[in-house]
C-alpha cells in the first residue's frame, strides 16, 4: 500500500510541476508572440521605411546622410553594435533598446517578411558591384543591341524588339540564337560577338567570383568547378550555397553595412522587455502553493483509494488462514468490482473446500463399508469361525466389485479433471445402442434413432448411468423413456423428481437428494458427475429439468461431427 501511495504522490507532484512549467512556458511564448505580432504590424505599417532603407543601402557604401521619416512609432536605426545612426526621437538611452531588433537592414540578406518578392538567394537584384559597366560601355552595347534587333536577327529567331530588361550593371539582355548561323556580314558577326562576350570589367569580376566559389568548395573538400553565366547574365554553379556566399563576399564592399531597425514607443521603450521578464520569486511562491494543494488533495484521494485495498489485503490474509474472507465494500468503482470478484472467489473457495471435505468423507465412507465387510469375513475365516463357502465368496466378490467400480469412477473423474479422459469417437447407431439398453433394463421404452459421432463405450456408460439412476428413483409401475430426436438424446422418468434447490447440485460428486439413502439404494453419488464429465469431454452439453412428483428429464446434446 505504501508503494501505491508513494506512486500516486510522485505522479501528482510530477503532474503539478509539468503543469506549472508548461503554463509558464506557454504564457511566455504567447506574450512574446503577441509582442512580435504587434511589432510586426507596426513595422508593416512602415514598410515603405524598410524599402527606402534597403534602397539607400544598395546605392551607398555607408549610412552617412540617411534620414528616417517619422511613422506610427519611434524609429531608431543603429549599427550592428547598436551605435545610433538615425533616430526620429531624442534623448535615447541605448540600454533601453529591445533585445531583438524589429528588422535587419541588409540588401545582401533581405527580410522575406518585409520583401516577399525577394530572389531565392535574398540578394537585392539591383546590386551591380564590380560588374558595373561604364557609361561608354552601356551606350555601345545598347547601340549593338538595337542594330542586332533590326538588321542581324535571323528570320527563324523569336522576335525581341526590346533591349530590356537589362542586368543590374546595365548590360542589355538580347536573345541571341546560337543554334542558327548569323547573317554572314562581318558587322553582324562582330555585333553578335560583343553581345555575347564579357567586357574586361565583367571578366575580371567574373574571375574574382569564380575564385571565391572555388575557395568555398575547397574548404568543404569538394572538387573545383567553373561557374557559368545563364541567358539572364546571372552566374550559376552546382553548389548554390557556395555561390551565394561568394556573391555576398564580393558585393559586400559595394553596399552599406548591415544595420538594425527598432520600432519603439516615443520614450524609446518597448513592452517586449517588460512583459517577458517574469518575477521568479512570485512564480516560485505560486508553484509551492500549487504543489502543497496538489500533494494535500493527492494524499486524501490516495488514502481513500488505498483503504479498500488494505481491506482486501487483510481479507486475503484471512482467506489464507481459512477464516471468513468476505469484505464489505459497496463502491461501484473498479475497486468495488474487484471486491465483489474477491467475495465471489472466497465464496467459491469455501464451497470448493466444503465439497472437498465432504468428498473425502464420502470416499472414506464408501470405502469403509466394503473393506470392513471383506476384512471381517477374512478374519473370521482365519480364526476358523466362518467357513468360506460359495455364497460367502460370492458376497466377498460383490464387495470387491463395489470397490473396483468406485475406484474406476474416481479414476474417470480424475482423468476428466486433468483433461486426459481418452475418447475414441466413431459413428454410433443409436438404434442398436437403445436395443442393448432395453435388453439390459426391462421396462425401458426407447424411441427414435440416428447416428452420432461419439465414443461408443463412453456413450453407453453415460446412458446406462442415466437409465439406471432413473429406474432407481422411479416406482415399478411408472415409466422410463429413452428418446433420440433432432440430434438430442433425452432420458426421462415419471419418478419422485428433484426439488428446485437441489437441481444445481445434481452433477456434484457424492451428492444425493436423499442423504438417508444407502449405497444399495442410492448409489455412490458419482454417476451423474461422471456423466457430466464424459459429455463435456465430447464437447457436448447435458441439462436437467425436474419437478417434485412429476419426474426428471435429462437432455444430452452432442456436437455435429
Amino acid at each position: 500500500m505504501h508503494s501505491v501511495l508513494a506512486r500516486l504522490l510522485a505522479a501528482s507532484v510530477l503532474v503539478a510541476l509539468c503543469s506549472i512549467t508548461a503554463t509558464a512556458w506557454l504564457a511566455a511564448q504567447s506574450t512574446s508572440t503577441s509582442i512580435r505580432q504587434e511589432l510586426g504590424n507596426a513595422l508593416a505599417g512602415d514598410a515603405a521605411t524598410y524599402r527606402e532603407l534597403i534602397t539607400f543601402a544598395v546605392e551607398h557604401r555607408d549610412w552617412n546622410g540617411v534620414a528616417l521619416k517619422p511613422g506610427k512609432g519611434r524609429l531608431i536605426l543603429t549599427t550592428a553594435d547598436r551605435r545610433v545612426i538615425s533616430d526620429t526621437g531624442t534623448n535615447l538611452d541605448p540600454g533601453q533598446l529591445p533585445a531583438v531588433p524589429s528588422a535587419v537592414i541588409d540588401p545582401l540578406e533581405l527580410d522575406l517578411a518585409q520583401a516577399p518578392d525577394s530572389p531565392a538567394d535574398r540578394i537585392d537584384a539591383r546590386i551591380a558591384g564590380p560588374f558595373q559597366l561604364t557609361e561608354r560601355e552601356k551606350g555601345s552595347l545598347a547601340q549593338d543591341a538595337e542594330v542586332y534587333q533590326t538588321r542581324c536577327r535571323n528570320p527563324g529567331e523569336a522576335a525581341q524588339a526590346e533591349t530590356t530588361p537589362t542586368t543590374a550593371w546595365g548590360r542589355p539582355i538580347v536573345n541571341v540564337d546560337r543554334t542558327t548561323a548569323a547573317p554572314s556580314t562581318p558587322s553582324c558577326t562582330e555585333i553578335q560577338t560583343r553581345l555575347t562576350t564579357l567586357t574586361l570589367g565583367e571578366s575580371a569580376a567574373f574571375n574574382e567570383l569564380d575564385l571565391l566559389v572555388n575557395d568555398c568548395l575547397k574548404q568543404r573538400g569538394l572538387p573545383a568547378e567553373r561557374i557559368k553565366m545563364n541567358a539572364s547574365w546571372q552566374p550559376t554553379a552546382t553548389n548554390t550555397e557556395c555561390l551565394v556566399n561568394a556573391r555576398r563576399t564580393q558585393l559586400r564592399p559595394y553596399v552599406a553595412p548591415p544595420a538594425l531597425l527598432f520600432v519603439t514607443d516615443p520614450a524609446g521603450k518597448t513592452t517586449q522587455a517588460t512583459v517577458v521578464r517574469f518575477d521568479v520569486g512570485r512564480i516560485v511562491l505560486v508553484a509551492a502553493i500549487v504543489l502543497v494543494l496538489t500533494v494535500g488533495v493527492s494524499v486524501v484521494v490516495a488514502l481513500r483509494m488505498t483503504r479498500p485495498l488494505r481491506t482486501l489485503t487483510a481479507a486475503a490474509e484471512r482467506l489464507r488462514h481459512g477464516d471468513d474472507a468476505q469484505v464489505d465494500i459497496r463502491s461501484r468503482s473498479e475497486i468495488g468490482q474487484l471486491a465483489r470478484a474477491f467475495n465471489d472467489m472466497a465464496a467459491h473457495r469455501a464451497r470448493t473446500d466444503a465439497q472437498r471435505k465432504a468428498m473425502t468423507s464420502d470416499i472414506s465412507h464408501e470405502l469403509r463399508n466394503p473393506l470392513g465387510t471383506i476384512r471381517s469375513w477374512l478374519e473370521g475365516a482365519r480364526d476358523g469361525m466362518v467357513e468360506l463357502d460359495r455364497p460367502t465368496l460370492t458376497s466377498l466378490l460383490d464387495e470387491a466389485l463395489v470397490l473396483q467400480r468406485l475406484i474406476d469412477d474416481l479414476q474417470d473423474l480424475a482423468l476428466a479433471d486433468a483433461g486426459e479422459l481418452r475418447l475414441h469417437p466413431e459413428p454410433v447407431d443409436l438404434r442398436d445402442l437403445f436395443d442393448q439398453l432395453v435388453a439390459a433394463h426391462p421396462g425401458l421404452v426407447a424411441e427414435g434413432g440416428g447416428v452420432v459421432h461419439a465414443d461408443p463405450v463412453r456413450l453407453r456408460q453415460v446412458l446406462t448411468n442415466l437409465v439406471t439412476n432413473a429406474f432407481r428413483y422411479t416406482p415399478s409401475d411408472e415409466t422410463v423413456r429413452l428418446v433420440s430426436s433432432g440430434g438430442r438424446i433425452v432420458v426421462s422418468d415419471t419418478g419422485s423428481g428433484i426439488s428446485a434447490e437441489d437441481l444445481p447440485h445434481v452433477f456434484d460428486r457424492f451428492w444425493r437428494a436423499d442423504r438417508s439413502r444407502t449405497r444399495d439404494t442410492g448409489g455412490s453419488g458419482l454417476g451423474l458427475a461422471i456423466v457430466h464429465a464424459i459429455v463435456s469431454a465430447h464437447g457436448g452439453t447435458i441439462t436437467v429439468d425436474s419437478a417434485v412428483g412429476r419426474g426428471t428429464t435429462f437432455t444430452i446434446t452432442l456436437p455435429a461431427r
